[in-house]
């Protein structure tokens, strides 16, 4: 029979693949989410703890059969707080820690204190000593049903009369992982009933650092074991024998985190979004030539000029359908091939004689006919002297960012601050500079359902992909607490981040001034050296003394505009960082769901060059952003108008990950 610790049953309910690629590298896996890095110190000293209760020390023993439970507690206290002593006296590390080394003290006395309620009667050192029955031990029995056999690790046994008994658990994290914590608790119950003849209630301490105690009925341990963790460990075993057959995570938090996200991709090599696609190649770091670490490439380079065969047909049936239609109207006309694009399709219409007007003439009966009789839905387009269809995709395609990263990698890779916004109907891959002064900042308007939140992800992904996090810090400012609040974004840019995720005003005005204030001290920097912006600056700066580029990214910054005295502390803070700082290398992007003129003063708008205009409500919403109309009759879910620098263009916003 197999034999399975019960360390891999909890990586196993993370994720299948875990386990699998542990048995393959035979060691298994060490799964850092939500550790702990006192987690270890406090195990050895509840245990040294749990070996001593036989042996309660003069002030334990002195406390009368009466003493209250603040006197029990504070006995308890000092009692568990002297192996803490001990353990710091003997590893001088433990000085850099302060402020984990407070909390391990805090979650010990917490711990004390719940061991006072459980021997709340009688003479403390007896009481103690029927409470706490053993401290950590190993546990291993047979499980003839699952054909395996479960090892693992008990952490504590505490009686609670009667003869009943508590198996304990100890958590220092705050990981949100109550379904894997009931899981190997009630596995530790099983161990025991089948090794000791011990009915145990399963119990899960979690220190962070206060308490919260979490206890499982027996008879829902019982069917969890017999429903759940059974049958998952007679899978396990095949899994164990065949790793190649371990189907992946269900929980997209994971990936980020990953401590073999590397040798899983090697291993299962079939694309799996949550591990692949950016923002998570991002986190991974990579050995570089010269020995040193930088960012992850893409697990799977693609090209982003996959085929299309589907949009490739409809589009030449429409265009032959117009075509056909023009030709009832007596207009001999041609079409080049088709513009496929991800969500429409652009389909030129030429006169080799005569003239274009004839073309307009007849439009409105074109395009009411193709509605009517085929049911599909058209816009007649002048460019000058050119004249298009452009057709809405009946299903779009997804454009998605790990190609075009993957395609534009050397470009963005020569400096921070370059980022991919998407893909044009062409094809051609859409991308800015925060570098560029024609765009050192951002502006972004789009109403609910207009693919915003989406784009911003994608813009910070894009950002971070092929740079270090010492080359380019990022704060994020998220008011409606949605945008960047997904499972796995935040873990996938942490290394990135400049501080955690900001939601309210009182957040917003600070972190603005700060910048304000770096800006300036950058700035007397450079004319200390002599140059003229951050560029300059690095390259001739030494080793340890190159400055990152800040991007500061507000999502519904309208929050901010509300209050007039915020709103012009706000403005005033935006001016100038719009007027100054892209020479001093930080930048802002700045997203509204409601661009008006109330929320786009023209003191905000005047300095943020780049614009991006999703759907929204109104041809005046539109202008706002753009200074030209056409927003509000774009499709939503990504489609947009953008001025970075060159003109107004049209492209479909690139995607993180497909669902």
């Amino acid at each position: 029979m197999a034999k399975i610790s019960v360390t891999e049953v909890r990586n196993a309910l993370r994720c299948p693949r875990v386990f699998a690629l542990g048995r393959l590298r035979q060691n298994a896996v060490a799964f850092p989410v939500g550790s702990s890095c006192m987690g270890g110190a406090f195990h050895k000293i509840v245990d040294r703890f749990a070996q001593t209760v036989t042996q309660p020390p003069p002030a334990v023993v002195a406390l009368p059969a009466s003493a209250k439970h603040e006197q029990r507690r504070e006995a308890l206290i000092t009692w568990i707080l002297s192996f803490l002593r001990e353990e710091l006296e003997g590893d001088p590390s433990y000085a850099n820690m302060p402020a984990e080394v407070d909390d391990l003290a805090e979650a010990l006395r917490h711990l004390a204190d719940y061991l006072a309620e459980r021997a709340s009667t009688g003479v403390l050192a007896e009481t103690i000593r029927q409470v706490v029955r053993g401290g950590e031990r190993a546990v291993e029995a047979a499980l003839p049903e699952a054909s395996v056999v479960l090892t693992g690790r008990i952490d504590a046994l505490y009686a609670r009369g009667d003869d009943r008994f508590d198996v304990i658990e100890y958590k220092l994290t705050d990981e949100d992982n109550a379904t894997i914590d009931r899981a190997q608790v009630a596995l530790y119950r099983e161990l025991l009933r089948r090794t000791d003849g011990v009915s145990a209630r399963p119990v899960v301490l979690r220190f962070n650092p206060a308490l919260t105690v979490h206890e499982l009925p027996e008879h829902r341990a019982d069917e969890l074991v017999r429903t759940d963790l059974l049958p998952l460990l007679r899978q396990m075993a095949r899994w164990a024998e065949a790793p190649d057959t371990a189907p992946a995570t269900r929980r997209h938090d994971l990936c980020a985190a990953c401590p073999v996200a590397a040798p899983c991709a090697e291993q299962f090599p079939a694309r799996l979004p949550a591990r692949d696609d950016p923002p998570m190649a991002a986190s991974r770091p990579r050995p570089t030539a010269k020995g040193s670490m930088s960012t992850a490439a893409p697990m799977q380079p693609a090209s982003s000029g996959s085929s299309d065969d589907e949009g490739q047909r409809e589009a030449l049936e429409i265009q032959k359908r117009i075509l056909e239609e023009l030709r009832k109207e007596g207009i001999a006309a041609v079409s080049p091939p088709p513009v496929i694009g991800p969500t429409i399709y652009v389909i030129e219409v030429v006169r080799p004689r005569g003239s274009v007007s004839q073309l307009d003439s007849c439009a409105e009966n074109v395009r009411h006919r193709l509605e009517t009789g085929a049911g599909i839905v058209v816009k007649y387009i002048k460019h000058g002297a050119r004249r298009e269809y452009v057709v809405t995709r009946a299903r779009p395609r997804s454009v998605l960012l790990a190609p075009l990263l993957e395609e534009k990698r050397e470009w963005l890779s020569e400096k921070p601050g370059r980022f991919v916004l998407g893909q044009e109907p062409s094809g051609r891959i859409v991308t800015g500079d925060l570098g560029d002064p024609a765009t050192p900042h951002l502006l972004i308007g789009g109403q609910a359902g207009s693919g915003k939140s989406w784009l911003l992800r994608s813009l910070v992904a894009s950002l971070v992909h092929w740079h270090d996090p010492s080359a380019l810090r990022i704060t994020l400012l998220d008011p409606k607490r949605v945008t960047f609040n997904v499972v796995g974004f935040q873990s996938a840019i942490a290394a990135h981040l400049d501080g955690p995720l900001l939601y309210g005003i009182e957040d917003a005005l600070p972190c603005l001034e700060r910048y304000v204030e770096i800006m300036e001290e950058r700035y007397a920097s450079f004319e200390k050296e002599h140059v003229s912006d951050l560029h300059e600056f690095n390259q001739q700066a030494g080793p340890g003394r190159r400055l990152p580029r800040h991007v500061i990214v507000v999502d519904e910054f309208q929050d901010l505009t509300v209050e007039k005295k915020v709103a012009q502390e706000f403005c005033a803070a935006v001016a100038r960082l719009g007027a100054k700082a892209r020479a001093a290398g930080v930048h802002l992007i700045l997203a509204t769901q409601r661009p008006d003129r109330q929320t786009v003063p023209p003191v905000l708008k005047a300095n943020l060059g780049g614009k991006i205009g999703l759907r929204v409500a109104s041809a005046v919403n539109s202008r706002v952003i753009l200074d030209a109309k056409g927003a509000e009759d774009l499709l939503g879910k990504g489609d947009l108008l953008a001025d970075l620098g060159q003109g107004l263009i049209r492209a479909q916003a690139a995607t993180v990950a497909s669902s």
